[in-house]
C-alpha cells in the first residue's frame, strides 16, 4: 500500500503519474463479456470494417472511463473519492494501442470542510491523439 496523498501535497500544474494500457481483442472481448455489450463493431472484424467502415474492431468508450477510474482512485488513495468524471469520445481506441492515461491539476479548493481537485484528463494512443479526454474532480483528505 502506498502513502496516502493529501490535499496540502498537490499543487496546480502538477500531473498525476500515468498508468499505460495497451488495447488487444482479448481484453476488448472479455470487457464486452463482463458487461454484456454485443455490438457487432467490438468483435467482428468484417462487420466493423465492411459494414460500418470503421478501421478495426472498436474498445467500447466504456473502457476508457474504467480506465480514468482506476487512474484517478489509485492516485487518490483510500482515503481518496472519485466525486465526478466526464468523458468525450473523440477517436477509436483499436487493438494494437498502447494507451497512456493520465491527468493534470488544473484547480484546488475546499467547500464545506473537503478538499478537491479538479483535473484535465487524457487518454492518448501511441501516436499522441488524445481517444477520450476527459476532466474529474476527486476529494482528497485535509490533513488535520
Amino acid at each position: 500500500m502506498s502513502e496516502q496523498l493529501f490535499f496540502e501535497d498537490i499543487k496546480v500544474g502538477d500531473e498525476i503519474p500515468a498508468i499505460k494500457k495497451e488495447v488487444t481483442n482479448v481484453n476488448i472481448m472479455m470487457y464486452i463479456a463482463t458487461v454484456w455489450l454485443l455490438d457487432r463493431i467490438h468483435f467482428d472484424y468484417v462487420f466493423a470494417t465492411k459494414r460500418r467502415g470503421l478501421p478495426d474492431v472498436v474498445a467500447p468508450g466504456n473502457m476508457a472511463g474504467d480506465y480514468y477510474c482506476q487512474l484517478l482512485t489509485d492516485w487518490a488513495g483510500d482515503k481518496g473519492k472519485l466525486k465526478k468524471l466526464k468523458l468525450q469520445y473523440r477517436n477509436f481506441m483499436v487493438p494494437g494501442n498502447i494507451l497512456e492515461c493520465g491527468g493534470k491539476v488544473i484547480k484546488k479548493y475546499t467547500e464545506d470542510g473537503k478538499g478537491l481537485v479538479e483535473l484535465e484528463l487524457w487518454l492518448k494512443n501511441e501516436k499522441g491523439i488524445n481517444c477520450v479526454p476527459g476532466s474529474a474532480v476527486v476529494e482528497l483528505p485535509i490533513k488535520e
